[in-house]
């Protein structure tokens, strides 16, 4: 039995040694023993995941996290403007919907170096009001990293393209995509850039912000992929990036999957999502088809 091609597409956060072979290998190694779990006749998937970290400029989140001092030193010349602010802002009160922002000043929240805007302020500690203290903070690093996809188009551009060239090269018509790596293969089958995609797997998918969506999607639109694309969506109750929620009640033609990756940050891990017997089920049907 021949293997089944497979391109997966990788979140934020790989750091800065995470190569094209790395990710490959340790995708590969969950999948390997996930099919070997399900499947009696040996079925097999051959996985690449391609590294678009270094596509990503530095940004202001990239030079906390794996530069050293001095780098960390420049974080001050690099500020949320009005447009980020809006953007972070949005993207919270999908999980705190009710918070009211008022003109009163308050003490600045940092995290790490970075000086946060009191509207952030106050919506954070909103969403840790309901969330549990310190689940914002994480989220914030994935909020800025989806901005830089979303507003910086050559950037943007970039990705797809590393992604375009692995798709024709490998000819996968099998996709998986965690976290921002949903966004962005949403982006490419909305734009036509992955036409012989096939299958669509989307695990911890943050598609449900409507300020995720913003730039690859009209507001008030439900989600779609172009038809014959067969699309199923892997989340975790505990996963915050995925909002703790499906995609079936804001895009057609979806089908949810519920699993149990414990509890956030691990719920969002792509490991937790990867091993899960309901993937590997539709590794088989794929490579049937």
């Amino acid at each position: 039995m021949s293997a089944l091609q497979i391109v997966g597409v990788h979140g934020i956060r790989q750091g800065a040694a995470a190569t094209t072979a790395g990710l490959s290998s340790s995708w590969q190694t969950t999948i390997d023993d996930a099919l070997a779990a399900v499947s009696a006749d040996g079925a097999r998937a051959a996985v690449t995941v391609p590294s678009y970290q270094a596509i990503f400029p530095q940004t202001p989140t990239r030079y906390v996290r794996l530069g050293g001092p001095e780098i960390r030193s420049r974080w001050e010349d690099m500020p949320i403007d009005e447009e980020e602010e809006d953007f972070i802002l949005r993207a919270l009160a999908a999980y705190a919907p009710s918070a009211v922002d008022d003109e009163s000043s308050e003490e600045g929240l940092t995290l790490g170096e970075s000086q946060l805007t009191p509207r952030i302020v106050r919506r954070v500690q909103a969403v840790d009001r309901k969330m549990g203290k310190g689940v914002t903070g994480r989220l914030l690093w994935f909020v800025r990293e989806a901005h830089t996809y979303l507003r910086h188009e050559e950037t943007a551009d970039a990705v797809r393209v590393a992604l375009a060239e692995v798709l024709a090269q490998t000819g996968a018509r099998m996709v998986i995509a965690h976290s921002l790596g949903s966004v962005v293969v949403y982006d490419m089958l909305s734009r036509g850039e992955a036409p012989d995609v096939t299958t669509l797997v989307t695990c911890g998918s943050p598609l449900g912000w409507l300020a995720g969506r913003k730039g690859i999607h009209s507001d008030g639109d439900r989600l779609t992929v172009p038809a014959g694309v067969e699309w199923t969506n892997l989340f975790a109750s505990k996963d915050f990036v995925a909002g703790c929620a499906g995609l079936s009640r804001l895009a057609a033609g979806v089908t949810d999957i519920e699993v149990n990756n414990g509890m956030f940050p691990s719920s969002h891990d792509v490991h937790r999502y990867l091993d899960k017997p309901s993937l590997a089920n539709l590794i088989v049907k794929a490579g049937t088809a």
